[in-house]
């Protein structure tokens, strides 16, 4: 795999993980995500714990600012790790880099077409939209 910061220059959409399990599927996912103040931030953590919640056999999620512990435990059990940020400021990836850990696969919610408003700013559609986003990683 090449290195994370190449992964963040591509688009969100595109970004795959080509490890698979044996059997052909996809390896678990852990998904560590921005958990701002901000509508993006929000809607991160919002989707991160809606597809947890959904598809506990398939999907972990902790919130960034928790740290990087929870992420070292999905890590060795053999998860991919998504760093699912809210913008560019990449909080999310900065996090897990500061920890010595690389994200599989990086993804903005801002570059989803989801803009980055008010706190309010929280529609079920966004979350859906990033949960897609998420489902095709």
């Amino acid at each position: 795999m090449e290195s994370g910061r190449k992964e963040q220059d591509e688009s969100p959409s595109r970004r795959t993980n080509q490890t698979e399990k044996a059997s052909g599927k996809k390896k678990n996912t852990f998904i560590f995500a921005c958990s701002g103040l901000s509508n993006t931030g929000k809607l991160a953590m919002q989707a991160a714990s809606a597809l947890a919640f959904r598809r506990p056999d398939m999907y972990r999620a902790a919130a960034a600012q928790k740290g990087v512990d929870a992420v070292e435990g999905a890590a060795s059990e053999g998860f991919r790790i998504l760093a699912l940020d809210d913008c560019t400021d990449r909080c999310a990836t900065k996090k897990l880099d500061e920890g010595g850990m690389r994200a599989d696969i990086c993804m903005v919610v801002t570059e989803l077409g989801i803009e980055k408003t008010r706190p309010s700013d929280v529609k079920p559609e966004y979350v859906e939209i990033i949960i897609s986003a998420v489902k095709e990683a």
